[in-house]
């Protein structure tokens, strides 16, 4: 006979001893949610999970699980705590793992939960504040956009408590105050955007006729600070303080008068300083923190930045995640970016799980680098003492909840094996009997990457594919093909045109040929994964390869073009583009293919990577290109290649039907040649 024990049901019930506030009533309902959702219907003798009155004593956030026959008694110490016990049922009895919802998650209905007599106990993190950035959301912003509705973000913030999260910038901009008041009903510290300090509204959409100058408006940006203040007094915030300019970028950008960095550092100081007074005159004992991101990095280590002691200082990463300040356009002075011995008060971090940097960055895609660099840079940042805040810039998500889970793992226990996290995390999503097979492949995946740059962290995610090569392709139809781009000094030197092209196509020739292996790898599993685990693999970690894969491919076949055109030979040149086209054009697809049921409309907000964008600008080359070398009749490029000899002399009539289009005549173009696209190599196009 089996000992005693509690059995959850779909009938048991979730009481409070005492009245429930907002963050502990939707916790409940998101444990009833998942208890209809993992088991089946029953008519089990009624019990209940028994919520205890708030226990001050106990430790913050904390809480105590015990299981007897009769009840499930939960014990915390305060909110937050209730919070977290309630989804440790979920997650830890019920099955519901923390990226259930992005990650498709298969559930199976049981009858009934077990659980023997016995005690949990929370456990303590290895970061005090720990949370997420939703940045550059577009593809959240733009997927079922309706108004009022909210569902995806309440999505995004329960993702994060299951992942042990506390704390959030609710969005950027306009959004981080759209839903500041969603984030704290489910129990999360809010806290703010380096570009938008206090999340005060920006100076120049209130006062678009107004200097934005400190100095020349103190009480204008004074009231607006007062007034972010009042809004959110009531909530639980960690004030974020400092001064950039109306956009993420330094305010001398638009303000000469501060040439040095004593007078930049001084200014900033003192507006840090009145910051915190405001916030004082209204909140006791205020917790505040400020960045030291970007440009503030040098300000800080040169001495020229004066702080209060208690406020939190958060030190960067570059947004390929090495913790060294980010390169800026062409600028990359890598400054070491984490506290040095003796430096005192609290630290933290700010670190990129999605980045967009208009270069190199991912945006759609993972983290270029491995898990293994990833948890290196962040056990230095914990070995540093930067252990008080971690905000980490989580995208919209879906893409990168791999390096998202990771950074739950650190930020909870401090240390994480990357080899068995890897399996654990394949096992979860893709069935454990996939884990090893699945778990493989993630770790290939970073050593596909593009490696542009001589640092370990010079790795590229697939924005590498498209801006570059937009910005080549419009200097090329501008004529502009003799100095080469400033925007590509970073990637290719300050070299002629033409030799900056050529280094993106090595780039692409060299990476190409990872990715299609990978992708072969792919297919190859998937045909061996049980159905209910395809199509979310599809979505994930294949998905990603295929962008990379068409991405390169694409860049190849762009730059063989562009040499084609550059040695005279227009007609090859326009079956490059024509190619390049259609291979990015697979990129779309693949995100089309990514767009089903619930996930309808998530990538029509593509408009950062923007891959649409790039077939389109490849639709315009073929355009051009054709004019240019087929027009002003554009019957000659069909004459020279497409008509028998014997009819080419006979002109009786001049032409006997309107002129293929461009798609029609690059294929019979293509079918005359013989040549088909593959891999990159020199002559591709000849």
């Amino acid at each position: 006979m089996s000992e005693p024990a509690f059995t959850i049901t779909r009938s048991t019930s979730i009481t409070f001893d005492q009245s429930p506030d907002r963050p502990m009533l939707k916790a409940a309902e998101i444990l009833r949610r998942d208890m209809e959702k993992t088991l089946e219907p029953g008519q089990a003798r009624r019990n209940r999970i028994r919520v205890t009155a708030l226990d001050s004593a106990l430790p913050v956030e904390s809480w105590i699980i015990e299981a007897s026959p009769g009840e499930l008694l939960v014990r915390a110490a305060d909110s937050l705590g209730c919070v977290y016990a309630l989804l440790f049922i979920s997650g830890h009895f019920l099955g519901v793992a923390p990226f259930w919802f992005w990650n498709d998650q298969v559930f199976i209905k049981r009858e009934y939960v077990r659980i023997p007599p016995a005690v949990w106990h929370s456990p303590v993190y290895a970061v005090r504040f720990r949370g997420w950035f939703v940045n550059d959301e577009v593809l959240i912003e733009n997927w079922n956009a309706e108004p009022g509705n909210t569902e995806h973000w309440a999505m995004v913030f329960e993702a994060l408590l299951r992942c042990g999260g506390n704390m959030t910038i609710p969005g950027t901009d306009g959004n981080s105050r759209k839903y500041r008041d969603l984030a704290a009903d489910m129990g999360l510290w809010i806290t703010h955007h380096h570009a938008e300090p206090l999340s005060a509204e920006m100076f120049a959409r209130v006062f678009p006729d107004e200097v934005p100058s400190y100095q020349v408006n103190k009480i204008l940006f004074e009231k607006l600070w007062e007034n972010a203040v009042i809004e959110q007094k009531d909530h639980k915030v960690i004030w974020n303080l400092g001064f950039r300019g109306q956009g993420d970028c330094p305010f001398w950008n638009d303000d000469p008068e501060y040439a040095s960095d004593e007078q930049r550092g001084k200014l900033i100081s003192e507006i840090i300083s009145r910051q915190y007074e405001i916030i004082a005159s209204h909140i006791a004992n205020p917790l505040c923190c400020t960045n030291l991101y970007g440009e503030i990095t040098g300000l800080y280590q040169s001495g020229n930045l004066r702080l209060p002691p208690d406020i939190i200082k958060i030190w960067a990463d570059n947004g390929y995640g090495c913790m060294v300040s980010r390169r800026q356009g062409n600028d990359n002075p890598r400054i070491y970016a984490l506290p040095l011995n003796g430096d005192p008060g609290p630290h933290g971090i700010y670190y990129h799980c999605s980045f967009y940097d208009l270069q190199a960055s991912n945006h759609l895609t993972m983290s270029p680098n491995t898990s293994e660099f990833l948890a290196s840079e962040l056990g230095r940042a914990l070995g540093a003492g930067a252990d008080a805040y971690w905000i980490i810039n989580c995208g919209s998500v879906r893409p990168h909840v791999y390096a998202l889970d990771l950074v739950s793992r650190l930020w909870r226990q401090g240390t994480i094996n990357t080899v068995e996290w890897r399996k654990s995390y394949a096992g979860t999503y893709y069935g454990e009997n996939n884990a090893e097979s699945v778990a493989a492949l993630f770790e290939e995946y970073a050593l596909c990457t593009a490696k542009y740059g001589p640092n370990d962290d010079d790795r590229a995610g697939e924005e590498l594919w498209h801006y570059p090569v937009r910005e080549l392709l419009c200097k090329w139809i501008a004529g502009a093909t003799v100095n080469g781009l400033e925007s590509l000094i970073w990637l290719a030197g300050d070299l002629p045109f033409y030799d900056q092209a050529e280094r993106l196509e090595q780039l692409a020739a060299e990476t190409f040929p990872k990715w299609d292996r990978l992708c072969g790898k792919c297919a190859a599993l998937r045909g061996k994964l049980d159905p209910e685990y395809k199509k979310f693999f599809d979505d994930s970690i294949f998905l990603q390869a295929r962008l990379h894969r068409s991405g390169a491919l694409g860049a190849a076949i762009f730059c063989e073009s562009l040499n084609s055109y550059r040695a005279g030979d227009m007609v090859t040149a326009f079956r490059g583009a024509d190619k390049a086209r259609n291979i990015y054009h697979e990129g779309v697809k693949a995100l089309m293919d990514a767009e089903h049921g619930k996930w309808a409309g998530y990538y029509d907000g593509d408009c950062l990577t923007d891959i649409r964008l790039t077939v389109s600008c490849m639709d315009a080359l073929v355009s051009w290109l054709r004019i240019c070398g087929d027009g002003p009749d554009f019957h000659g490029w069909e004459q020279s290649f497409l008509v028998p000899a014997g009819e080419k002399l006979v002109k009786l009539l001049l032409y006997k039907k309107r002129p293929l289009d461009n798609i029609c005549l690059a294929n019979c173009l293509e079918k005359t040649s013989g040549a088909s696209p593959g891999a990159p190599n020199r002559g591709l196009m000849a």
